[in-house]
């Protein structure tokens, strides 16, 4: 057919980096799009150019960029933009939310990613936007994983109620259409368990493992991943044995690995440490008394994509799980380890709570409920052993 254009599927799929920008596919256009950040007058502006292919898209970002350079743009009016789609509106109210401190950097990025995935429907007009386009989009991302199809939803949502807001639009074409379900199977995050535990740790404690340092550190504080990477030797009191949690490296604004605050308000907090933690960390430290714990090669951040993939072959490459023990295991089992290890020494879920630095201590009974009823069902068989061995029975 003329005109006709030819993708290849590989490419549609995953959205690729280049420099400062990022190229991705929309499918409603069936043209690829990338996005760029310049910097015009001193200030940092994004642009969006597309093609039929990766290369013209290319082509346009760098041409931007060499116009950026020599001062032959100018810098945008934000004010004088006229709202009229879903992505002016989105962007918009994110940007507003970050400017006015109402949301943190880490959540910026994930919201800016969410609106990526919405790019179906993200360039129609908010006055023309139906329940059978949403219900059209939706169908269309069903193999989604349930977070993600969860996130696009509440996105769309509060976009939604901003231009009813704003009077941009009359009424919801959200409101009687109820969070899709996904196709996608969801096998949950398992910890390890201890034979598993101890197979990983004799792993990390004799073979030359990158950035084995941080995993053991994490197995061991229930610390994530980018928080343990964000530490300094600041953060390191051996005298009180505390470690204070009060950042993580995350993905920046512009793309670049950069320090922000913890997750949530809860995750800033001090965690009291044993004796064989402070003699680990005190033999990382190394004498040090500033500057970061753990370091790239080139001395920089070291980011959470760099831990897992040294521990992802790490399971890969050594006999560890076992096979039988229901669940997925990656990155994010090293905190589930330490947690579940709390639970099964009778730690209240109360502390566990504030150690994890969970926000309400619903998240850690709903993401350890499996763990909690386990604990709570051997006390039970323990309590009814000693009542019986008493001769205190009901019949």
């Amino acid at each position: 057919m003329k005109g006709r254009i030819t993708i290849n599927a590989k490419d549609t799929k995953k959205k690729q980096t280049y420099g400062n920008g990022s190229i991705y596919f929309v499918e409603s256009r069936h043209r690829f799009a990338g996005q760029v950040y310049l910097t015009i007058d001193g200030e940092k502006e994004r642009r969006t150019v597309y093609g039929k292919t990766k290369k013209i898209v290319k082509d346009k970002m760098r041409e931007l960029q060499i116009q950026a350079l020599a001062g032959n743009l100018e810098k945008r009016n934000r004010n004088k933009v006229e709202i009229k789609t879903i992505h002016q509106l989105a962007e918009k109210m994110i940007e507003e939310q970050l400017a006015l401190n109402e949301i943190r950097q880490s959540t910026y990025d994930r919201k800016m990613e969410t609106l990526k995935m919405l790019s179906d429907i993200s360039d129609k007009q908010l006055t023309e936007v139906t329940k059978d386009d949403i219900v059209g989009f939706f169908k269309l991302k069903l193999d989604y994983s349930q977070s993600s199809i969860n996130k696009m939803y509440q996105l769309l949502g509060a976009v939604f109620v901003k231009a009813i807001s704003k009077k941009l639009i009359e009424s919801n074409p959200l409101s009687d259409i109820k969070c899709p379900k996904s196709r996608k199977k969801q096998i949950p995050v398992r910890a390890l368990t201890v034979d598993e535990q101890i197979g990983l740790l004799n792993v990390l404690k004799t073979e030359d493992i990158h950035y084995s340092d941080i995993m053991l550190l994490s197995m061991f504080t229930g610390m994530r991943i980018g928080e343990c990477c964000a530490l300094t030797a600041e953060d390191i009191n051996l005298t009180d044995k505390t470690i204070n949690v009060s950042k993580t490296v995350s993905r920046g604004k512009f793309g670049n690995t950069v320090i922000n605050d913890t997750k949530t308000a809860a995750g800033t907090r001090t965690l009291f440490i044993s004796d064989d933690v402070a003699d680990f960390l005190k033999e990382c430290l190394g004498g040090r008394k500033r500057g970061l714990l753990f370091t790239s090669s080139n001395g920089g951040l070291v980011t959470s994509n760099q831990v897992n993939y040294a521990y992802s072959n790490v399971i890969k490459n050594y006999d560890i799980l076992d096979s039988s023990v229901y669940g997925r295991v990656d990155l994010h089992s090293l905190r589930h380890t330490y947690a579940t290890r709390c639970i099964e020494s009778g730690m209240p879920a109360k502390v566990l709570q504030k150690l994890l630095g969970h926000t309400d201590i619903n998240i850690t009974l709903n993401v350890y409920c499996s763990v909690f009823e386990k604990f709570k069902n051997e006390h039970l068989a323990i309590a009814d052993e000693y009542m019986k061995a008493n001769n205190l029975q009901i019949a």
